[in-house]
Formats: C-alpha cells, structure tokens, sequence
C-alpha cells in the first residue's frame, strides 16, 4: 500500500498499521505483527526520523510526532498516533 489516504474514506487502524508495517520495511526493518516494537526491531533515532519524514509526507505536517513515536512505539500504536494525529 503506498498511500492509503487516496479515496474519500479515511483510512481504517488496520491499513494504517499495513502502511506502519510496509513503511518500516522500506527502512530495513521487519515488523509484520502489529504488536511488534519499532525500537526492539532495530530503529534507530535515525530511522526514527525517516519514518516520521515519511509519515509528513503521506499524511500531513505532525502526523507523528517524534514523542508519540518514542512513548508508544508498538506497529499499533504508531498506527494510532497517526490516526489520532490526523483527524480534521
């Protein structure tokens, strides 16, 4: 999935965490299980900043915030961050 924001719907927690997933493995990480933690799979504060680079990029400025990403680091719970962080 390369942008799951394309289309009138918004998108559900389980394509968010498809586009965590898939973005996460575009930077050399493997995290397929939602419950899989960014930081305990090898990211990096650099690659921290790459995910967030890309997250702007697809999602808007702030979609997830450097904080967000450090406090709840879990596939879900930057799915949510996104989530929570984008809602109009």
């Amino acid at each position: 999935m390369s942008n799951p924001t394309t289309g009138t719907d918004r998108p559900d927690a389980q394509a968010l965490q498809e586009w965590v997933s898939d973005a996460c493995r575009g930077l050399g990480l493997d995290l397929p299980d939602p419950e899989n933690d960014f930081f305990e799979s090898g990211g990096t504060s650099l690659t921290a900043i790459r995910l967030i680079s890309r997250a702007e990029e697809v999602f808007g400025e702030d979609a997830l915030p450097p904080e967000d990403l450090f406090a709840h680091s879990t596939v879900r719970e930057i799915a949510a961050a996104i989530d929570r962080n984008t809602r109009s």
